[in-house]
């Protein structure tokens, strides 16, 4: 087990960084702010969460993404789904699990239920 908690400790330092900027960056676009009229520095940091190129008023294209980052992107989302799994194996394996499972199921069912009443409103 203490393989487990050094391998979701590393990783989550590794990764932590870019998914507090994939957090932040998803918080923005969900406002809509990166389409102000203010917002280049906004738009054009999107470019590396969305992979899209920007294009500006004279016609140029630019983004901030490239192959290797996209990669280490990649690397980061296995990284995010490996921790979370070990998260939630610790979290059964040290915690009370009745607990560990009740928050498990609110956070399957709680977005779910969002999803369905969004389909059927």
């Amino acid at each position: 087990m203490q393989k487990l908690r050094n391998a979701h400790l590393y990783l989550g330092c590794i990764f932590a960084p870019m998914l507090v900027f994939f957090a932040v960056s998803g918080i923005w676009q969900n406002f809509g702010l990166h389409y102000g009229k203010d917002s280049r520095q906004l738009m054009l940091a999107s470019t590396i969460h969305t992979g899209r190129e920007m294009k500006t008023k004279s016609g140029e294209v630019s983004d901030l993404s490239s192959p290797l980052l996209r990669w280490f992107v990649i690397g980061m989302a296995l990284g995010m789904i490996l921790t979370t799994i070990l998260g939630v194996v610790m979290a059964f394996r040290f915690g009370k699990g009745r607990a560990a499972s009740i928050c498990l199921a609110a956070g399957v069912l709680i977005p779910a239920s969002l999803i369905l009443i969004k389909l059927f409103a």
